[in-house]
């Protein structure tokens, strides 16, 4: 057993080493090893019952998922895992856990079977290593990984052991066996390694051949449709690739619409790009004094938080819409065109000329709280660009000579235009006198249109124009281009949007989940009495559109956004904030199934351990009674002792009775001395334990004892 406990302690000892070469800290794994190691080698030490460790890996959790919240490990250098802070929480639990064990241990058990598990558990958490780069810490997660398969060998081996004592005849077979697996694990793994690394090329293709456009090299291109370019196609590719992954969940009372998480001004001829000659790019903004903060009844699931002005607010009362954005699209962020305010935990927010939000200065997790109006169909009234630094107080308009300039850049078009593409503009305007006629105009051509999402362009042709003449089956991203370019050709600003449009009801928590699949293209278009108007060309059927529906994962995703809702309550400086932590915590356990399953496991654990505290109890008011029966016995041992009358380690009381009687043929005296015992025996483990039976016990020892000096006198006598 005291084996078994230094080889624990060496496993701690190698995944601590382990934390240090990783995540280059000293503190944690120091403080590891400084508290598991009295638990080896101080024998008189304090004893963890195992009853507590429920309790105590309670108390670790919770220790390392408040670490996590508040203060999440940063690694030194770029790491290819999204949730490697999450990770090496975990990682510090699962570490802990095997401390408190060798603590918990006790001599008459050994340390559980599982404990070498969770250090393969510490090591698949510690596994972000690259296979090309790093090339020592790739040899040192291997090399440790190695000594952790040994040592957990030779920790069931000294348990089997101590369970199963080998024959003397065998005694060098098991540790023969023992040392040969280890080789054998070790040169086999070896072996597959070095032949995985020279093959690891060949087989990354056949991985991402396999995985199709899910591969890591693919997958960073996901996104390419909400940066500074948005070829035709890569919206498709986000819906079909990762079509079921969440993007956002929104908390409001009414659908989400239109969220806008990219704007496009110059088109080319496979796409459409962000003007950098035009204006600065993003310009920041400051939070309102708090003189000039409009205060509305906040959402209860938030804190409140830092508020910016977007634009003037609109006519007519405001609603919030909360906005949760998932891990794919940290550092995106999807507003609907109308949004007034924002408030969003930050000191300083940047915005484009197209009231794009960058959400770059936001730590991962954050929320956006969107005050739009209540009247969904409401256009914001305002210049055709937002003016440079323009600030609160100040008037929302551009100089006459900005507005010219903005208004034929969001109608340049491409240096050639095909003359078909022309012809058609002349024969779709012809009979349009103001913008919304020309407008519908273009709804009414592409009502004829199919919808398809694998458009094959022939070779050499333009995709714009292969689709405006020769009207094949597309989707949106070539509805969105066909209807801006056309509306520009007619003297209409237009700007290409991408974003989301459609959203799925989550009944259990009452919000909306926005799915990759809901990724879509459209235009704004800007008219002068109007401001910006959405113009969605795709034909309705196949626009993302708002569904509900019931499902078993609606649990799961409703205790994942209330999860987002408590690390971004604890991320807050204000103690309310910390007071919504917990109020949301509570709202958890008692409101959601995952919750009502945590609360009764712990009030399952509270009632099982009133149990144990009161059989403790009761044991502690028998605990005098049983010493007074242990020194009845010991006396009379003693007494016997003197007789060359001496009762085995192995021998119960019932039999060294029998022994007496036995003995009891030549020595009479030793009869009354065999039924004390089965009195004894009779009184100790019969239940239950009465106070009577002391006193029998205690006047009938009295006899025995002076029976046996009476016969040691006689005897000295002769």
């Amino acid at each position: 057993m005291h084996r078994q406990a230094w080889i624990a302690w060496l496993l701690i000892l190698l995944q601590a080493g382990m934390f240090w070469y990783f995540s280059e800290t000293i503190l944690f794994p120091v403080v590891v090893v400084l508290i598991s190691l009295p638990a080896v080698w101080w024998r008189r030490r304090w004893e963890l019952s195992s009853g507590y460790l429920p309790w105590l890996d309670l108390v670790v959790a919770g220790f390392c998922t408040l670490k996590w919240n508040l203060a999440p490990y940063e690694p030194p250098t770029v790491t290819g895992f999204v949730m490697y802070p999450l990770m090496h929480a975990a990682a510090q639990f699962f570490l802990l856990a095997q401390v408190t064990r060798l603590w918990a241990r006790r001599p008459d058990r050994p340390l559980p079977v599982y404990l070498p598990l969770l250090a393969v558990l510490v090591f698949i958490c510690l596994g972000d290593v690259g296979l090309s780069r790093y090339g020592r810490m790739r040899r040192m997660y291997q090399n440790g990984t190695l000594a952790m398969v040994g040592l957990s060998c030779l920790y069931y081996s000294v348990a089997r052991r101590r369970q199963e004592p080998p024959s003397n005849h065998a005694r060098w077979v098991r540790p023969t066996l023992t040392v040969g697996v280890i080789l054998t694990c070790v040169v086999t793994a070896r072996a597959g390694n070095s032949w995985l690394l020279s093959r690891w090329a060949d087989l990354e293709q056949i991985l991402l051949r396999a995985s199709g456009p899910r591969g890591p090299m693919e997958r960073k291109d996901h996104f390419i449709g909400f940066s500074g370019q948005a070829p035709l196609g890569s919206v498709q590719l986000l819906r079909s690739a990762v079509s079921d992954e969440i993007a956002l969940r929104v908390v409001s009372d009414q659908p989400p619409g239109y969220l806008r998480g990219a704007v496009f001004d110059k088109f080319a001829s496979h796409g459409w790009e962000l003007q950098g000659d035009w204006l600065p790019p993003v310009q920041g903004r400051r939070p309102l004094p708090n003189g000039n903060r409009w205060e509305p009844p906040l959402p209860t699931n938030i804190p409140q938080q830092p508020q910016f002005l977007v634009r003037p607010k609109l006519a007519g009362d405001l609603r919030p819409m909360s906005l949760w954005r998932a891990p794919p699209v940290e550092r995106f962020s999807f507003l609907p065109l109308e949004t007034s305010r924002l408030e969003a935990q930050t000191e300083i927010l940047y915005f484009d000329r197209h009231s794009i939000v960058s959400a770059d200065s936001l730590a991962p997790g954050a929320t956006f709280v969107a005050w739009v109006p209540e009247q969904p169909a409401a256009n914001p009234l305002e210049p055709i660009v937002q003016p440079a630094n323009w600030e609160f107080g100040q008037p929302l308009e551009l100089p006459a000579s900005r507005t010219d300039e903005a208004e034929e850049r969001l109608k340049q078009l491409p240096n050639t235009m095909d003359s078909g593409v022309t012809d058609l503009k002349e024969r779709l305007f012809a009979d349009c006198q103001t913008p919304l006629e020309k407008i519908t105009a273009v709804r009414r051509y592409f009502a004829t249109y199919q919808y398809d999402i694998n458009i094959k362009i022939p070779p050499r042709r333009d995709p714009l124009t292969y689709f405006l003449l020769e009207k094949p089956a597309a989707h949106c991203e070539f509805f969105a281009s066909g209807t801006a370019v056309l509306l520009r050709m007619g003297g209409i600003p237009t700007r290409y949007v991408t974003g989301y449009a459609g959203a799925e009801f989550n009944r259990i928590g009452k919000y909306w989940v926005v799915r990759q699949r809901d990724a879509h293209a459209w235009v704004e278009a800007y008219l002068p009495d109007q401001g910006w108007v959405i113009v969605d060309a795709t034909p309705s059927d196949f626009v993302p559109h708002t569904t509900e529906s019931v499902g078993v994962w609606q649990f799961w995703d409703d205790l994942t956004l209330r999860s987002q809702m408590i690390r971004s309550a604890l991320a807050s400086d204000s103690w309310k904030g910390k007071l919504l932590a917990g109020k949301l915590l509570v709202m958890v356990l008692l409101t959601t199934v995952p919750g009502w399953i945590l609360t009764g496991g712990l009030l399952f654990l509270i009632v099982r351990q009133i149990r144990i505290v009161r059989r403790a109890v009761q044991v502690v008011r028998l605990e005098p009674a049983l010493m007074e029966l242990r020194r009845l016995l010991e006396e009379l041992d003693r007494r016997l002792r003197r007789l060359d009358l001496e009762r085995a380690a192995h021998e119960t009381l019932h039999q060294f009775a029998e022994r007496l009687r036995a003995a009891a043929a030549r020595q009479p005296h030793l009869r009354e001395a065999a039924e004390w015992y089965q009195h004894y025996a009779a009184a100790r483990y019969g239940m239950p334990l009465e106070l009577a039976d002391h006193e029998s016990l205690r006047t009938e020892l009295q006899m025995v004892c002076e029976r046996l000096s009476a016969r040691g006198k006689s005897a000295a006598g002769r």
